[in-house]
């Protein structure tokens, strides 16, 4: 049977995961491999944690909440907007659609076609025609760690870690403020509801950047050596910071998710321990009793004073007497007639059998609970009696 689910599915499966083509191959093969598996169990997993959580009655978003998920929705979306083409580094190469073995000269000859060659092109112009390693550390770390390196270019046959090093702290740097953006989202400021899930968000954190400083520091390259067209050239800069913003824009996503869920009692509920409900009942409790006192001493000062019980007395009488006149007119008349004519007296006499045989199973259950104690009371006056004796 074709429900949402199954649409959702065969949507994910078959129609969004195999353009995902800016993944890695090897991701990208899993997914389309497991993926029609993965999703299904993923789901089941929800939907059974769902159902076997405790029967906690729905709620509204606490404020405190609303404020984490404000937070996070910002984040998101200024991930999304980042991860646009135009805040990325320009692409020299996408932008002349050349070849990675164009020389140099010939390369900003084009460019300068297009938009008029700057200060950091220059720079760019006399790496290129010096040494070919150049280009792959520019696909590899961008354009600003070419530039503006001064000590990474040693002479040396290899000096991709000299690179790597430099364009470490700015690897690093949007990592470091997506963890604060989640740190936020899940202190203590937020209550038990966003700190519960604050190892689970950190570990998220972390884990995204070490992969990604894992995968630049030991990426090898060398591997665009062997493109000989522009389609097969392996833009790492630019396709990594992509799947920089994109992660970070799906973990915010994915945590305003589980903050909503949770908060709101639609997953993972967790009911109010007894300490708690004795707690409130107490203080609910105290709060009725003074409410109580406060009306017992205004009724007594009002019945002892003569003014103030005039006045309450003129007030009844004149409220009976309006009452009486607003029923006798011709159109309340008619709405009443209309609905006691709509009202089910059937249905009316059941509600209030119910009614009625609750209170008397309360108080049966009232008195049988005073007889056992009453019968518990005799027979530990019978045991201490029978003792003295």
């Amino acid at each position: 049977m074709i429900n949402k689910q199954s649409l959702v599915i065969l949507f994910v499966s078959y129609v969004l995961v195999p353009r995902l083509t800016f993944l890695p191959k090897s991701v990208h093969s899993l997914l389309t491999v497991f993926g029609p598996f993965l999703i299904p169990w993923l789901l089941n997993q929800f939907n059974t944690s769902r159902a076997t959580s405790p029967s906690v009655p729905v709620r509204s978003i606490p404020p405190k909440v609303q404020r984490a998920l404000n937070l996070l929705v910002v984040s998101t979306i200024g991930c999304v907007l980042l991860s646009l083409p135009y805040f990325a580094p320009e692409n020299i190469f996408l932008k002349t659609q050349s070849r990675l073995q164009i020389e140099g000269n010939v390369l900003f000859t084009r460019l300068k076609f297009l938009r008029p060659l700057t200060v950091d092109d220059e720079i760019l112009q006399t790496k290129f025609s010096g040494s070919g390693q150049s280009k792959l550390i520019y696909l590899t770390f961008g354009p600003d760690t070419l530039i503006n390196c001064l000590w990474c270019a040693t002479g040396k046959r290899d000096d991709t870690l000299n690179y790597f090093l430099y364009s470490l702290p700015k690897i690093i740097a949007p990592h470091i403020l997506h963890l604060a953006a989640l740190g936020l989202a899940t202190s203590s400021l937020v209550g038990t509801e966003g700190s519960r899930f604050r190892i689970h968000a950190t570990i998220a954190g972390l884990v995204l950047m070490v992969v990604e400083t894992w995968y630049l520091g030991t990426y090898d390259i060398s591997v665009n050596k062997r493109a000989r067209t522009l389609q097969e050239i392996d833009f790492v800069h630019w396709r990594v910071r992509l799947l920089r913003h994109v992660s970070f824009a799906a973990t915010d996503g994915l945590f305003g998710l589980v903050l909503w869920a949770t908060s709101t009692n639609r997953w993972m509920a967790k009911p109010v321990s007894i300490a708690e409900r004795l707690e409130m009942t107490s203080r609910q409790s105290e709060e009725t009793v003074h409410k109580l006192r406060a009306l017992g001493l205004l009724t007594n000062s009002i019945n002892r004073d003569p003014a103030l019980r005039g006045v309450r007395e003129f007030y009844w009488a004149t409220e009976g007497q309006v009452m009486a006149e607003t029923v006798q007119e011709q159109e309340v008349m008619e709405q009443i007639n209309s609905a006691i004519t709509r009202m089910d007296f059937n249905a009316l006499q059941g509600r209030v059998s119910e009614v009625a045989d609750g209170i008397l199973a309360g108080i049966d259950g009232l008195k049988t609970s005073q007889t056992l104690s009453a019968s518990g009371v005799s027979e530990v006056s019978s045991s201490s009696s029978s003792s003295s004796s």
